[in-house]
């Protein structure tokens, strides 16, 4: 009798010691298993990321900087009685850009923002109420009153005066098809759609504007590259009111920009 206890409770004590060491297998099985799962959902982002970058795609910001040029730019002023045509003079200035937009590996879409402030060196008048005119002194005299500058120089037709500048800040969204040379050098080229606001004499407005542009990215890495581009953007005519009787019609604003740019794909 005692013996058959004594057997019988040590076959309970092994069996219970099974299920336990079962058990704790399970245990360890259902923990590495969980664990594993969670790392793959942790690197499975990562891994595509890596694989973008590696193919050329995904996600990039960019910034620039260059020399903007503004073709002479047509301007009307107008008092209420007369009205003085012209064109407006003006230095090249620095352009400051930044882009942010995605590669699809051929195209590549983005929002760029761009801003340049160029100073006006000249101002030309060539019509007085419509009629071409060489100007007397005391026509001088008046159109200087009028733009109320503190210095008022130049000769004949043609004014200069310090301070005044065009301001100019666009926001482009643009469209550029990539044509590689090999894995360093990749043409490109595009344009896209927008609106810039300039300011001129403290005064301004924001238009609708387009852009063409071209250029060369070289690949310095899997996710960065250097470049030269050359964009010419447009903006529409404005009519700018100082009063309810005086201000001023400027004509469309042509730009040409040279800069030179990196840019990081992620």
């Amino acid at each position: 009798m005692g013996h058959r206890i004594a057997r019988g409770y040590q076959s309970l004590r092994f069996n219970s010691a099974r299920y336990f060491e079962d058990e704790g297998n399970i245990m360890s099985t259902t923990q590495i298993a969980g664990g594993a799962c969670a790392l793959l959902m942790l690197a499975a982002p990562q891994t595509l990321l890596a694989q973008d970058v590696a193919d050329g795609t995904g996600f990039y910001i960019g910034a620039d900087v260059g020399i903007a040029s503004i073709s002479d730019a047509e301007i009307v002023y107008n008092d209420g009685a007369d009205s003085a045509g012209g064109q407006i003079d003006t230095d090249s200035a620095a352009s400051f850009g930044g882009v942010l937009g995605y590669d699809f590996g051929t195209v590549r879409t983005d929002l760029e923002i761009d801003y340049s402030r160029n100073k006006i060196s000249a101002l030309t008048i060539d019509t007085l109420n419509g009629t071409a005119v060489n100007l007397t002194a005391q026509d001088r005299a008046d159109i200087c009153d009028f733009l109320e500058v503190d210095t008022c120089g130049g000769s004949g037709n043609t004014f200069e005066f310090d301070g005044s500048r065009v301001r100019q800040l666009s926001a482009m969204a643009n469209l550029w098809l990539d044509l590689p040379i090999g894995s360093v050098i990749t043409p490109y080229a595009g344009g896209g759609l927008g609106i810039a606001g300039f300011e001129l004499d403290g005064e301004g407005e924001g238009k609708f504007a387009w852009q063409i542009g071209a250029g060369l990215a070289f690949n310095v890495s899997p996710s960065a590259a250097l470049s030269l581009d050359f964009r010419h953007r447009q903006v529409s005519s404005t009519e700018i009111e100082y009063d309810e009787s005086s201000g001023f019609e400027l004509g469309k604003l042509e730009t040409n920009t040279f800069s030179a740019g990196v840019r990081f794909t992620f």
